[in-house]
Parts: structure tokens; sequence; C-alpha cells
């Protein structure tokens, strides 16, 4: 199958995406997807394919953490970085969520989805990208899925450890089924 991956820019799109990951995730927060206005917080990357029809039928997002969108309000505000993140702050991006349609399933775009926000997030000279699968998915599907892209991941209930010499989790969170993680490289360039 051949498909377009674009970015989604637009508060329409965004919404869009919502929507498919509210079909696809369940109990998934009504604003997990950030509107353009909120950027400046999160510095989203939205990928999106849809098919000939314009139908959206996959998605990804990757962003800064909650810690580091927590630490640019701080500063705006004129509140110390707690979390000593803003140092690093454009040189991480979280993984958050990666969603196809149920009727496209099996037809590789999440690994197309995978691959162009590593392109991204390289030229964007992101130096960490990690995510985590939370207990509620099928682990051991999404642990080869990820293994495959060159991710470390973790075993289940592991900590992740410190990126780009920070702690990216939120302290008391619960921990997820595992963590994963990678140096992004641009495709032409042997896996991580």
């Amino acid at each position: 199958m051949s498909i377009t991956i674009t970015i989604a820019t637009t508060n329409d799109e965004r919404a869009q995406v919502q929507a498919l990951f509210s079909a696809v995730f369940v109990d998934i927060e009504p604003n997990a997807v950030p509107v353009v206005e909120h950027d400046y917080l999160y510095a989203p990357l939205i990928a999106q394919v849809r098919n000939g029809s314009g139908r959206l039928i996959a998605a990804a997002m990757t962003c800064r953490t909650q810690i580091a969108a927590g630490s640019v309000m701080a500063q705006r505000a004129g509140l110390p970085d707690r979390f000593n993140v803003l140092p690093v702050l454009d040189a991480h991006s979280e993984l958050d969520l990666l969603a196809v349609d149920d009727d496209f399933r099996g037809q590789g775009l999440g690994s197309s989805l995978l691959r162009f926000l590593e392109d991204e997030l390289a030229k964007r000279k992101v130096r960490t990208w990690f995510g985590n699968v939370t207990v509620n998915l099928e682990a051991a599907r999404l642990r080869t899925f990820y293994q495959s892209h060159g991710f470390t991941v973790l075993p289940d209930f592991a900590p992740l450890p410190p990126l780009l010499g920070r702690n990216w989790t939120l302290p008391g969170a619960a921990a997820p089924q595992f963590y994963f993680y990678k140096r992004p490289k641009p495709s032409g360039s042997a896996a991580a």
C-alpha cells in the first residue's frame, strides 16, 4: 500500500487525530492531543495517514513530557525549573500515542509512522526518544514491535533510566508495563 504521511498542523486535523485515538484507546483524556495554541508547551509532532478518500486511518504523536511542559509553564511564571529539564528541553521527545484504525491494521502503517517520526526527530536534533506501554495494552506484541524498530525495551515494570542526565517520569506515577527508548537516526543510517 502506498501511503503519504503528513503532519497535523491545524486544530481540525488534531481533533480528527484525537477522535482516532479515542476510538482505539480506552479512557484516553479528551485533550490528549494539544491544540495548536499549546504547541509552545508540548512541541508536538503529530503524524497522520489518510486514505484516498481523506479518512484518517493512522496517527502517532510524540512530544515533550509532562515534566518538560510543567517546566515551561514554571519558567513563564518566573518560577524555578525544579526538574532541571530546560537545558535539554528540545533534545528529548516522548512517543505518547500511536494508533491504527482496526480496518487498516497489519499493513505496516505503524511502522511507517515510526520511521517518519524518527526521521523528523533526527532532523530536529532530538537525542533521546522514549515511550511506554501501559498494562491494559497488548504488551507482548508491542514489545516485539518496538524492539523490531531498534528501541531498547526494558523488562516489565522496570523504571526508565535517566536519559540526557534527567529523570523524565513524574515522581509517584504508576509504573507502566514497560518503557522503551532510543536515539533517533535518519532512516538511511544503521539501526540504533
